[in-house]
């Protein structure tokens, strides 16, 4: 049992982001904050996963196992993520310099000062807690559609009306104006046919077709104009009761005028087989009511193609906008994502100022690791520090400070690597000059030798110098900084002034005397 709450607690630590090493040499009450702390960063996993998962499976129409293969990719990224902007509110590990840093002392500080003097809330630290919101924000969306749609289904079956009604409009208005068009220009060929007396007689033959004409013009008229009035209130937010109820009642007026010009298009294909014309105007009216035929045929090939695609679809973005209108549960589940993705931030300050506070008031350490503790957060000699730090024994330090050792290690690590380069550096310099005092010799030998056989008092003078002039030489690194591997203090450089007094001062390094 043991053994599996530690397995457990380790894995929690791992997804807290912080160092198990470290950690598990802290006491219990600090493991339990990062355990805390992984608890969040696996609870945001677990949301993304689910949140991806039902965001696929709801747009691809039931593709389950490519849904948990992306809900498993998001996942990994977020959380990713996540840790990355989490593992930046830690303290300052590493000191920076003051000329990049305004604010240095307080944002190095461990010691849990209170958010007045600490400048915790920058710009920067807005940024990311808007981004982590915003994130919340989405995720959440997915999860109150699969939990909360049903709560909505109604509304979506209303939307889907006025969509419908919307849809048959607009693709059906060229198909009624070329109805109009036919007959126009059908019109004109009877007037030029026949007689005014059996005009009169042959419209009142096709009378039929002339209503339906009139009709689908007036449909056209009235629907887009209480589409109009009905799109200018579903635009509002929050609608009150009245409004409501002329929104409801404007729906159904338009449901009833689809449905009737629906039954129009139905009966007037039966009907319009019943009428035949004889004579000279046969030939032109067939040919009209051939194409009248087509257009009503495609008016209903195009609503029925609309109910198709309607049905099919679930209506995403509108589901989420009626849930945070019309359910508080939505709200109450997207406000819960966003404190799972910002609770840890605020955990993650309370588990610093508790490391600061246990080390300060709980334990009882030696002088050294106390005035080490306060070099690392605040350095004044470097070279103690340094020092120090290269010989203290880290495992002899125990203490639940977790960022104190998190400290030591890494300075310890960067001053390791860094005099492991600066030794590669001294070699390959030195090789350097050696390689180059050698390489001149032996360009200088040749003509030293023509000078020795014409004088060999100036031959022995030159070789002298030159020799002491190529001597092979170990060269170091000059520092120009204080703390050279972090580069916050730079050494004291004395400037000379450009004159008299200036140069005797630069020599002698002393002041001249007064006359």
């Amino acid at each position: 049992m043991n053994k599996a709450v530690n397995e457990i607690r380790l894995f929690l630590f791992t997804c807290s982001g912080e160092d198990n090493y470290i950690l598990k040499r802290c006491n219990k009450r600090i493991q339990k904050r990062f355990a805390l702390l992984g608890s969040f960063v696996l609870l945001i996993f677990v949301g993304c996963f689910f949140s991806a998962t039902f965001f696929i499976i709801s747009l691809f129409n039931g593709a389950h196992f490519f849904g948990i293969i992306i809900g498993l990719i998001w996942g990994a990224v977020v959380v990713n993520m996540y840790l990355l902007l989490l593992h930046t509110i830690s303290p300052a590990i590493i000191p920076l310099s003051s000329k990049r840093k305004k604010n240095k002392s307080s944002s190095n500080n461990l010691e849990g000062i209170n958010p007045s003097q600490n400048s915790s809330l920058n710009l920067s630290m807005i940024l990311r807690i808007g981004f982590m919101t915003l994130l919340a924000v989405i995720i959440a969306q997915p999860l109150n559609v699969s939990f909360l749609s049903f709560s909505v289904q109604s509304d979506i079956e209303k939307h889907k009306i006025s969509e419908r009604i919307k849809l048959y409009t607009l693709t059906n208005k060229q198909l009624i104006k070329e109805e109009f068009l036919n007959q126009k220009d059908f019109n004109s060929k009877i007037i030029s046919q026949v007689g005014y007396k059996e005009v009169n007689s042959f419209k009142k033959q096709i009378g039929i077709i002339d209503l339906k004409i009139k009709t689908d013009s007036l449909f056209i008229i009235n629907a887009s104009k209480q589409l109009a009035e009905f799109n200018k209130i579903d635009k509002q937010f929050s609608l009150s009761n009245k409004e409501e109820l002329q929104k409801a009642k404007i729906l159904n007026s338009l449901e009833i005028l689809l449905d009737n010009e629906l039954t129009s298009d139905q009966n007037f294909l039966i009907n319009i087989n019943s009428i035949a014309v004889e004579g000279s105007l046969k030939t032109d009216f067939d040919s009209f009511k051939k194409k009248l035929n087509a257009l009503v045929t495609n008016k209903i090939d195009n609503y029925n193609s609309l109910n198709i695609l309607l049905d099919k679809s679930n209506f995403y973005v509108k589901t989420i906008q009626l849930l945070f209108t019309g359910n508080p549960f939505s709200w109450i589940i997207t406000i819960m994502v966003c404190l799972i993705f910002l609770l840890p931030i605020y955990f993650k300050y309370k588990t610093r100022d508790l490391c600061s506070r246990i080390f300060n008031t709980k334990e009882s350490n030696e002088p050294d690791i106390i005035k080490l503790r306060q070099e690392l957060i605040n350095t004044t000699n470097f070279n103690w520090l340094e020092n120090k730090i290269k010989s203290v024994n880290i495992n002899s330090i125990n203490t639940s400070d977790y960022y104190f050792q998190r400290m030591l290690i890494e300075h310890r690590i960067i001053l390791e690597e860094y005099d492991h380069s600066k030794k590669l550096f001294t070699k390959k310099l030195s090789h350097n000059i050696s390689y180059f005092n050698r390489e001149s010799l032996n360009r200088l030998t040749p003509l030293l030798e023509k000078l020795k056989k014409f004088n060999i008092q100036k031959y022995n003078e030159i070789v002298r110098s030159i020799n002491k002039e190529y001597t092979d030489e170990e060269m170091f690194k000059y520092e120009y900084w204080l703390d050279s591997p972090f580069r916050t203090k730079m050494r004291l450089i004395t400037k000379t002034s450009n004159d008299e007094k200036g140069l005797l001062e630069f020599l002698y390094d002393q002041k001249p005397e007064n006359d």
